[in-house]
């Protein structure tokens, strides 16, 4: 429950309403509305309903295809796929709505599933790295302490999560390049108080998984320039210290009950 709590705090819950609502056909009118970049929501406006696979999730690589029936195309029965990546529209494919179909040659149909193959190994690849990195540092420093790492989670849309205690967690933010963009750790009143030396550890292997240059000293450095001092009560403070093209900020907010050191690449 304490889990749920803390990730809860660190990331926005979508919840969507579904109502009976009629499976939408897509014509040639509206499929040249469509644009990449939409949202989902935008996309709907368009089309006026839901696709034909309605409980299509999107997948650990952050990629959701929906399917729609094509209506008063060039071939009777028509279809559209539309691909959205991250929550935006990113392929917009047609079978006979706009052209008559043309059926793939064997060759034609392995390149295209190398090229999504590919796509979805960048992602996986860049946080699987890490996570991989992070975990040879913890082991390195952790000694005695508390912290048990666990395997990362998809907690939403290019977002992911590991647990490295119930009340710190480190966020892993993936940008549309494939490429990890912020790195954070967010960590509890709660453990402030009772878990000062795994949050230290925490904060250190942090930094050091996004510059590994730094040394000690210059991790000290950097957490005293943020205003970390260790053993301090929650205060509402923040700070940004940029160094070797990574900009490094401290957040501390009593309302939101939590600490956080944040990572970005310049």
């Amino acid at each position: 429950m304490k889990k749920l709590f803390y990730i809860g705090a660190m990331s926005a819950l979508l919840l969507f309403a579904c109502g009976e609502e009629d499976t939408a056909t897509v014509t040639p009118d509206e499929f040249q509305k469509l644009e990449k970049g939409m949202s989902s929501d935008e996309v709907k406006e368009i089309v006026g309903g839901k696709p034909k696979n309605p409980d299509a999730k999107e997948n650990d690589n952050l990629f959701l295809e929906l399917q729609y029936e094509g209506e008063n195309g060039v071939d009777k029965e028509s279809s559209v796929s539309l691909i959205f990546k991250d929550g935006k529209l990113d392929t917009i494919l047609e079978d006979g709505l706009m052209k008559e179909k043309v059926e793939l040659t064997k060759e034609q149909k392995e390149k295209i599933a190398e090229e999504a193959a590919n796509s979805v190994n960048n992602v996986s690849g860049a946080i699987n790295v890490y996570e991989s990195t992070l975990k040879q540092i913890i082991t390195k420093t952790k000694s005695n302490s508390i912290i048990n790492m666990k395997n990362k989670e998809l907690i939403e849309a290019g977002r992911y999560s590991i647990e490295l205690t119930s009340d710190i967690f480190l966020f892993i933010d993936v940008n549309k390049e494939n490429n990890i963009e912020k790195i954070s750790v967010a960590v509890s009143s709660n453990a402030l108080a009772t878990q000062n030396k795994e949050v230290k550890i925490a904060f250190q292997a942090l930094l050091q998984s996004a510059d590994k240059t730094l040394s000690i000293q210059q991790q000290s450095s950097i957490l005293e320039k943020l205003g970390f001092k260790g053993d301090e009560k929650l205060v509402d403070h923040t700070e940004s210290y940029t160094l070797n093209n990574v900009m490094y900020t401290y957040h501390s907010s009593i309302e939101n009950d939590s600490v956080i050191l944040q990572t970005e690449l310049k």
